[in-house]
């Protein structure tokens, strides 16, 4: 008797002469093999392979109609690629024959008449080859899925640093306008009378600082940005987040539930880009309940499991859900199955860069005609140690008396900050670049300098170094402005030197703030 694996083998017996069939598959059963099938018309061969799928084919070599040679040739066109042994019965042991037959793509030889042990042997061995061959298909199938799967995460790497690097050049140029726009803000503000003016005012203020975050969220998922993180209630945010699209989704005609757990613990997390991701999640909930037949659902879910100290955000809906084929790529940026003109696909790939910033994970359940459901998973942090506020009742509170210096290329930046500092009392001089700044400070004192990092002719870090050379005392009264987020050389400066930094785009406040400090620091 044959091993287990090899008896359900299926064998197709292919010869002219009935009772050579009935033999070979007397021979067989009697072996243990179970799963045979025959024809003594070799013109059946190629459907009942594409039928019955034989392991394993025994067949005559002189036959009517076509003979085995043209068989053979035909079984060669359509195997190409995978393994399909044959086995030539045949009383034909001419060297011809044989030469014709292996060109035509036989695998072994038999002479008739033979003995059963050695036809046993022989349809054994081509099995076990057969088997052979398709193990080392699966595993080169397999191979090649992990290749491929390798080979989309390092494409997907190249687009998030293509699309980071995009991502952070155009947050460089908006940082110096947003900075202005705050900045005059924060000047007009105290002195406009007019409530209508200073309705204005604010609304602008709060669309800037709106710009900045946005700006932010963007930085976030390119990684060159890290969260702005404090005590999130998740449940508040998904429901100010609903909020925020509740007229989008009452003439939609789609039905809110929420599931929120009573239980939810506060998450050390970015209150906006959270919030960012939950609206992200609910529009493209509302875009694909549009065209879906009612009822149109949406429920937000959230749960907490202390053993794994993580808390759950599910957003599902009634929708038609999501395509296999499609389903592994909606989280890469720039893929859309939205009409040209109404979507980027950067709205998945930035909820995935904010969570994943976050240490959580974002994926999707979906099934055809059943809905979407994604899936965010965040960790229950402990956040650090409160930093070192003892000067915050003052920390606006100008040092009176003192003289700075401002250094920086673009004139609308270098007034907006010296206005700022003059009006609290502060003696303000600008230069246009650090060559200058170094003759400026050659012809007089200065208490503090507060520096551009990126300017031509001599830049930020440049200047320090010639500070540090002729007046090292200085170097404790340097304030860096930074934009320059592209250039790695300067973040890892900025690391090094440990001086104050005022980070663009900034707002009044912050200034008032940052050069108090640097101001009284020991």
């Amino acid at each position: 008797m044959e091993p287990e694996p090899f008896r359900d083998a299926a064998i197709l017996i292919v010869d002219d002469e009935r009772s050579m069939v009935r033999l070979m598959e007397e021979l067989l059963a009697h072996a243990g093999y179970r799963n045979l099938r025959s024809t003594s018309d070799s013109r059946e061969v190629l459907g009942l392979c594409a039928t019955f799928q034989p392991d394993l084919i025994l067949l005559d070599l002189r036959m009517p109609n076509l003979d085995g040679v043209e068989v053979l040739r035909r079984l060669k066109q359509q195997r190409a690629e995978a393994y399909l042994p044959v086995l030539v019965l045949t009383a034909d042991v001419s060297r011809e024959s044989k030469r014709a037959a292996l060109e035509a793509g036989a695998s072994d030889f038999l002479t008739k008449p033979f003995e059963q042990i050695e036809l046993l042997l022989r349809v054994r061995n081509l099995i076990e080859m057969r088997s052979l061959h398709q193990d080392l298909r699966r595993q080169n199938e397999t191979l090649e899925g992990r290749i491929q799967e390798h080979t989309h995460q390092l494409l997907e790497a190249e687009k998030l640093a293509t699309m980071g690097n995009l991502l952070a050049g155009v947050a460089h140029e908006l940082n110096s306008p947003l900075s202005v726009i705050l900045g005059q803000v924060g000047l007009f503000a105290p002195s406009g009378e007019d409530p209508n003016a200073r309705a204005r005012i604010k609304d602008i203020g709060e669309a800037a600082e709106r710009c900045v975050r946005i700006v932010r969220s963007f930085l976030t998922m390119a990684r060159r940005h890290p969260p702005e993180r404090g005590h999130v209630a998740l449940n508040h945010l998904l429901r100010d987040a609903v909020e925020l699209l509740s007229f989008e989704l009452r003439i939609a005609n789609i039905e809110v539930g929420f599931d929120l757990a009573k239980d939810l613990p506060l998450v050390w997390a970015d209150d906006h880009q959270l919030k960012q991701v939950v609206v992200n999640l609910v529009t493209n909930a509302r875009q694909a309940l549009q065209d879906a037949s009612p009822p149109h659902r949406l429920s937000l879910r959230t749960r907490h499991d202390a053993e794994s100290r993580r808390v759950r955000v599910e957003v599902a809906d009634s929708g038609p859900g999501i395509p296999s084929e499609i389903r592994a790529r909606i989280f890469d940026p720039f893929f859309t199955t939205k009409p040209e003109g109404e979507g980027t696909g950067l709205g998945l790939a930035l909820a995935r860069g904010i969570v994943e910033s976050h240490g959580g994970s974002i994926g999707v359940e979906s099934a055809p005609g059943e809905g979407a459901q994604f899936v965010i998973e965040l960790p229950v942090e402990t956040p650090p140690p409160a930093a070192d506020e003892r000067d915050d009742l003052g920390t606006t509170l100008p040092v009176a008396g003192k003289s700075i210096l401002v250094v920086d290329d673009e004139p609308a930046v270098a007034s907006l900050l010296a206005e700022a500092l003059s009006r609290d009392g502060y003696n303000v001089d600008l230069a246009a670049n650090g060559a200058v700044a170094l003759r400026m400070l050659g012809a007089r004192d200065y208490d503090l300098i507060v520096s551009d990092s990126g300017m031509p002719v001599l830049n930020g870090p440049e200047l320090y170094r010639e500070v540090a050379l002729r007046e090292p005392h200085l170097t404790r009264r340097f304030v860096f402005v930074t934009g320059d987020i592209l250039n790695p050389r300067t973040r890892a400066f900025l690391a090094r030197t440990g001086a104050p930094q005022l980070e663009k785009p900034f707002t009044i406040e912050s200034v008032k703030r940052v050069v108090r400090r640097a101001l009284l620091a020991p």
